[in-house]
């Protein structure tokens, strides 16, 4: 008899028995964790902080006030564990500082002179950005306390909203769930129904660094979109589709994104505050990535709709946050919605809300590391 062959087998034996009592101990007891906590108080209003953790340590945190996407958890090639959002440590710097990866609605983007119209009826919404209506409103989604808690290991917001406090036609009721599951992909759904027709475009102003640098230009980006919407001197769209190719505009094949800047910066002037059409896609597919090639995080935003919004504010002086004071290009902001001032503009996506309906929309965030 080969001892040596029966030993080897034995040992195989044992390991592959070892290997499957894990797996079943990790069924039974290693689940998705979930937590609800104090994050502070905001005019005298508890302000909670709602916290997903999966099998793998990945883990992201909302907070009530805004239903502001607070962190996003994970580790770099080394195991190390970071935000890699632009996160600030109180209710009082977050509303000093709006739409920092906060929930933005009724309508994500600007609204040419606050003006629309739904079936042949024009409607006049609060402005507040100039002439044009940003974000919703003075009185949007990212000003809202909503009501929180965590049901079925889902992070669950809801808010009843009336057409008296933030202008647009119709009462809506608003629910924004958050999940997070054991392939480390974050996952925010937005539903809504109205008495009356309305709009609804709703995005999440998520900022990322995915790096430990004050700045995000050892990463690259890449997107999914042939054309940009040309804007007016205001940002409104002209309702114009231009083509990136062969211009700063395009990340079809992934930029470094500090080149990018700076060759914005010498064709146009400025840095990226920019509509990309999104290309039609299959929904398995991103409509964008994320990476950073010194950490070896990366996140791929996956979306059904056909815009992705990029911003590279270089004006962030004086804003806290948890990371450190903030800096030109500290983070890069990815909103995923439907094309903006879309009822002004045929051919831009129907975001119309009809009464007595519910629509939904999601948009997902998958960690690698």
């Amino acid at each position: 008899m080969d001892w040596t062959s029966v030993q080897k087998n034995i040992i195989i034996h044992i390991k592959a028995v070892s290997k499957l009592k894990f797996i079943i101990f990790k069924e039974r007891f290693i689940k998705m964790q979930a937590k609800k906590e104090l994050f502070d108080k905001y005019n005298d209003q508890d302000i909670q902080k709602f916290t997903l953790t999966n099998d793998n340590g990945v883990s992201i945190s909302v907070i009530s006030l805004g239903a502001t996407w607070q962190a996003f958890n994970f580790p770099d090639k080394n195991g190390k564990t970071a935000n890699v959002l632009l996160s600030q440590a109180s209710s009082k710097e977050i509303m000093a500082n709006q739409y920092f990866c906060q929930a933005i609605g009724r309508t994500a983007g600007r609204i040419t002179n606050g003006t629309f119209s739904i079936k042949g009826t024009e409607y006049h919404v609060d402005q507040n950005e100039g002439n044009t209506t940003l974000h919703g409103g003075p009185h949007g989604f990212n000003t809202q306390v909503w009501n929180g808690s965590i049901e079925d290991n889902k992070i669950v917001l809801e808010k009843h909203i009336d057409s008296s406090e933030d202008s647009f036609p119709g009462n809506i009721d608003v629910k924004i769930t958050w999940t997070l599951d054991d392939d480390n992909t974050a996952t925010v759904t937005y539903s809504a129904k109205s008495d009356a027709d309305t709009l609804f475009n709703p995005t999440q102003h998520a900022y990322f660094n995915l790096s430990d640098a004050n700045n995000v230009y050892g990463q690259s980006l890449t997107i999914d979109a042939d054309n940009y919407l040309e804007l007016n001197k205001d940002k409104t769209p002209s309702g114009k589709m231009i083509s990136v190719a062969g211009s700063a505009y395009d990340f079809r094949s992934g930029q470094n994104i500090k080149n990018g800047i700076d060759d914005m910066k010498a064709s146009v002037g400025h840095t990226y505050d920019e509509v990309y059409v999104i290309n039609d896609h299959k929904a398995e597919n991103p409509i964008a990535t994320l990476s950073d090639p010194d950490s070896g995080r990366q996140v791929s935003i996956f979306s059904n709709r056909n815009a992705l919004v990029v911003f590279t504010p270089d004006d962030l002086d004086g804003v806290k946050f948890e990371r450190g004071a903030g800096v030109p290009h500290m983070g890069i902001a990815t909103e995923a919605q439907t094309l903006p001032d879309t009822p002004n503009h045929k051919g831009f996506g129907d975001i119309v809300l009809p009464a007595g309906e519910e629509k939904s929309y999601s948009i997902s965030y998958k960690a690698e590391f």
